[in-house]
């Protein structure tokens, strides 16, 4: 009877320490995930991930301005072929960055679910818009972050959750500081400009027979000219629901305004542009020429008194992020320096 009682007591014990094992790693391993939200749900992300994939230009600008180096990324247009082996070549200002060959997984909007699985990635990153469709797929690769990728500061909540799931949400406290401090900076700057020229049409166009769009408040550069106290001109007082609203060039004198900034793009251009280097002078020559040559385009004051500014249209939609919207403060500021420069002399 005592033998029995002894080995009773055996398993007990035994089941006892089995059962608090069990929990014990239970709970390190919950203690080592963190819950993320996103645009599609919630996303368990554990440990700290190491191999990361970036679907598009803004995740991929997030995770370098955390200071994290991707192992594969998506780009938005078909701008090259084959791996990213020399990317300050291949990205357009971002590829400077990054540190090392990375894995070309096609297009933002379709991805290569088979190269993404081949990294073995432990986080993928992307849009909740393009990648809706494949985040079941996705997420059985890696957890999968989808944040809405256009829009004005659309880009600060995905950079604290993505940095939280990176645990380095001081760096991302540090960037939106920064960021900040910069738009103060120019804001301060290009005070007397935006007092004297308070109207500014944003527009954004290929060709301007064929696609022309207003540029709204809700856009990431048409925000960005607000933040710095100009206003946009718009078709109407009513709070914009989109970034762009299509117009035809005849309705141009309507809408003229003492300044214009027009994001160029040519879509075709970005087979043949080589080195990401020249994405500039590819994007905007062809939108350039044809304001150049338009009639309706040259009747408005601004282009009669030469203040009509071009930026390409990928820094405001492809990099709606922090570089992006360094880039485009940069170039704000500069292509109004000798604009500021007559104004003071006033």
């Amino acid at each position: 009877m005592r033998q029995i009682l002894k080995l009773l007591l055996l398993i007990v014990v035994t089941l006892s320490i089995s059962a608090c094992d069990r929990t014990s790693s239970q709970r390190a391993i919950s203690s080592s995930c963190q819950t993320i939200q996103h645009a599609l749900g919630e996303t368990q992300v554990c440990d700290r991930p190491q191999r990361i994939v970036a679907l598009n230009p803004k995740m991929l600008d997030i995770l370098l301005s955390l200071d994290v180096q991707p192992v594969g990324y998506a780009e938005v247009f078909p701008i090259h072929r084959g791996e990213f082996d020399r990317p300050s070549e291949q990205i357009p200002y971002l590829g400077s960055r990054i540190t090392q060959p990375i894995a070309n997984l096609g297009a933002s909007s379709e991805p290569s679910l088979e190269g993404i699985a081949r990294l073995n990635p432990d986080l993928i990153l992307g849009d909740s818009g393009q990648n809706k469709d494949e985040y079941t797929q996705l997420s059985q690769i890696a957890p999968t972050l989808l944040f809405e990728y256009v829009g004005h500061d659309n880009w600060q909540e995905p950079l604290s959750a993505i940095a939280k799931a990176l645990g380095r949400s001081d760096r991302s406290r540090a960037v939106i500081e920064t960021h900040r401090q910069q738009v103060e900076a120019t804001r301060q700057a290009l005070a007397p400009i935006a007092k004297a020229y308070p109207e500014v049409l944003m527009l954004a166009s290929e060709q301007l027979t064929q696609s022309l769009e207003i540029v709204t408040p809700a856009d990431f550069c048409g925000g960005l000219l607000e933040d710095l106290g100009f206003q946009l001109v718009s078709l109407s007082d009513e709070q914009p629901t989109s970034i762009v609203q299509s117009i035809s060039v005849e309705i141009l004198p309507q809408l003229d305004a003492s300044l214009i900034f027009i994001q160029g793009h040519n879509v075709t251009g970005f087979s043949q542009m080589g080195s990401a280097k020249n994405l500039e002078d590819n994007q905007l020559q062809k939108i350039q020429q044809a304001w150049r040559s338009h009639t309706i385009a040259q009747s408005l004051g601004a282009s009669q008194a030469n203040r009509v500014y071009f930026i390409p249209t990928y820094i405001c939609r492809a990099i709606p992020s922090p570089t992006g919207a360094q880039l485009a403060l940069k170039q704000l500021q500069a292509q109004l320096s000798s604009l500021s420069a007559r104004v003071n002399q006033q």
